[in-house]
């Protein structure tokens, strides 16, 4: 949030650098037009496209997808390639005309920060509840297919990738490029068998258009001829922004909520000035000392003429004594794209985000966050943190250790770039953690209540106030221009509870590291240290019981007492990393009460 409850500059970039789910920079959004895209157009290049590069891909057969009710209930089938006809469908008299409705199969999402990735090895991922791999396939070129090998639809993301960049199916060893024709098939009987079969469009893995741009792998969840001319003349949502793209590196964590409420959560600013307050742990109330003063909004509000199928526009003041003077914009590019821009009382910036979504399977949706700050009193902290002088004494004698382990993952790590900003996502940023552990809590909270009661947002909310106007425009925008939710692929069902118990809300490893190769790398080298200290302190235990015995004959017990000590110091050592590695798979603490204090 914007709130200068954000503590220090340190847990601002250990924010950015995680991601996990930030309402403390305020959040804005934004919506932009979306670039008209005509059938005429589609029809026109297709012949010219038929000899390019996706040219060997087949044009698609008419996909069947769900429509869905306001409910979110399945209607029926039916085919996108054709209009409704009036025995199938009939728009009630005041909904919006068909060119001003969303269509979520027909867009760009992001999938990954660019540096999130492996480079050579299968990336699984999911977009609308459909299973996709990306790998960095021939010229360098990210490609993306279907999760499913066309022989016995096991997933190739299990596989490898070849010398030739080619994606391996581990089950059978059948081989596909960039543009998932199958390029070899092991098992056939000889050479012709492998080419006949090849050629077939039934060996062909599903491939999807896929776009590298501001630092984001993108990938247009529909297949086909039609659907990779559309793609390459549509701008990704990112490209809506009036002041360009910030700078600096992705954030990203996928939440364990669905898209709706963490949508609505960034359009919600003033929640941090409760739900990310620092609380006094004897009273349980807010602590004056260390959060500055709330101020209720006045101005909130969906700027007029920019709702549309493309997003919408909203503009609001500050919440707090801190930034009560501030004026913002958010800019919503559907589906996935919140601009944020801030202006101070003069009208200079003050602080910009960019937010994304990705709703990847019913309940689960990824977030991408970066910040820029304009002005050091956008970063500040509202109060000091209580330090006491405990935890002055315990931070030197600490020290040495802390001064061992980054010489180690310096200069004995096997990849120490990739595990220093590991270690800064998953270890030292754990404060952001506690951030997004607070918002999932309530979002799920949100989530499970909408569920249950089996009725509207508007029946179900009671929004009396200004700072409301964000969450009630979203809603709005899902009403009337995008099918009242989001449209999931072919054969997935939003039918499971969204009830979820407290260690999933609160893990890491699915939530960030699974996702980045820094803390995967990270995770790698402390359980290499780990077995490196175990047997360290196995030996010295040995060693201390031979000079025992030896020094007791001698009557020389040093030797025993320093081998003892040594040991003693890489036991401690051992639960030291031990922590680290839980720390970065889950907020659920290894000793105590299962359920993490947040507040």
């Amino acid at each position: 949030s914007l709130s200068p409850r954000h503590p220090t500059r340190r847990e601002m970039i250990a924010s950015i650098a995680t991601a996990p789910v930030t309402a403390v920079v305020a959040r804005r959004s934004a919506g932009s037009s979306r670039t008209t895209r005509g059938p005429t157009a589609i029809r026109a290049g297709r012949a010219a496209f038929a000899t390019g590069h996706h040219g060997t891909l087949a044009p698609p057969s008419p996909r069947r997808v769900m429509r869905r009710s306001a409910r979110g209930g399945a209607v029926r089938a039916q085919s996108i390639s054709e209009p409704p006809s009036k025995t199938t469908e009939r728009a009630p008299a005041d909904a919006p005309a068909a060119g001003d409705r969303f269509d979520w199969t027909r867009a760009w999402y992001p999938m990954s920060p660019i540096d999130f990735l492996d480079e050579t090895a299968p990336n699984p991922m999911k977009v609308l509840g459909k299973s996709i791999v990306a790998w960095k396939g021939e010229g360098g070129a990210w490609a993306v297919v279907e999760d499913s090998c066309p022989h016995r639809m096991a997933p190739l993301s299990l596989g490898f990738i070849s010398e030739d960049k080619q994606i391996v199916c581990r089950y059978h060893g059948w081989e596909f490029g960039n543009d998932g024709k199958a390029a070899a098939i092991p098992m056939s009987t000889d050479a012709k068998a492998e080419k006949t079969a090849c050629e077939s469009p039934r060996s062909c893995a599903v491939s999807y258009p896929v776009k590298e741009e501001a630092g984001v792998l993108w990938v247009w969840p529909t297949a086909g001829a039609d659907a990779w001319l559309e793609a390459s003349a549509t701008p990704v949502a990112t490209a809506a922004a009036e002041f360009g793209e910030l700078p600096g590196d992705w954030g990203m964590v996928e939440l364990p909520v669905g898209y709706a409420p963490a949508l609505e959560n960034q359009f919600d600013p003033s929640h941090a000035e409760w739900l990310h307050a620092k609380y006094n742990a004897e009273s349980g109330l807010l602590d004056g000392a260390m959060n500055v003063a709330y101020e209720p909004m006045t101005r909130f509000n969906v700027k007029e003429g920019t709702m549309g199928a493309g997003g919408f526009t909203v503009e609001h003041g500050g919440y707090n004594a801190g930034n009560k003077d501030v004026s913002a914009e958010r800019l919503f590019t559907a589906p996935c794209s919140s601009r944020s821009e801030y202006k101070d009382a003069n009208g200079k910036r003050y602080l910009s985000a960019a937010i994304l979504y990705t709703p990847t399977e019913p309940g689960r949706c990824l977030m991408f966050t970066k910040f820029q700050a304009h002005t050091r009193k956008a970063v500040q902290g509202a109060g000091k943190a209580k330090v006491t002088a405990g935890d002055r004494w315990r931070g030197i004698l600490e020290s040495p250790a802390r001064a061992a382990f980054q010489w180690y993952m310096e200069f004995v790590a096997k990849d120490p770039e990739l595990v220093r900003v590991g270690l800064q996502h998953g270890v030292y940023g754990a404060g952001a953690y506690t951030l997004g552990d607070q918002d999932i809590q309530a979002m799920h909270g949100v989530e499970v209540a909408m569920e249950t009661a089996e009725r509207d947002w508007k029946k179900s909310y009671y929004l009396p106030t200004p700072s409301d106007a964000g969450v009630a425009g979203f809603r709005t925008w899902m009403d009337e221009h995008a099918g009242g939710g989001v449209r999931w692929a072919d054969g997935v069902r939003d039918d499971e509870s969204k009830m979820k118990p407290i260690a999933q809300r609160l893990e890491r490893y699915e939530r960030h590291t699974r996702h980045c190769r820094y803390c995967k790398a990270a995770l790698r080298e402390l359980g290499v240290l780990e077995e490196r200290l175990v047997d360290f302190s196995n030996a010295m235990l040995a060693a201390g019981l031979v000079f025992g015995l030896g020094g007791a004959v001698v009557g020389q017990e040093g030797p025993a007492v320093v081998s003892l000590c040594l040991a003693g110091l890489a036991v401690n050592a051992t639960e030291s990393v031990r922590d680290m590695q839980h720390g970065m798979k889950t907020s659920v603490p290894r000793r105590g009460d299962p359920i993490p204090k947040l507040w």
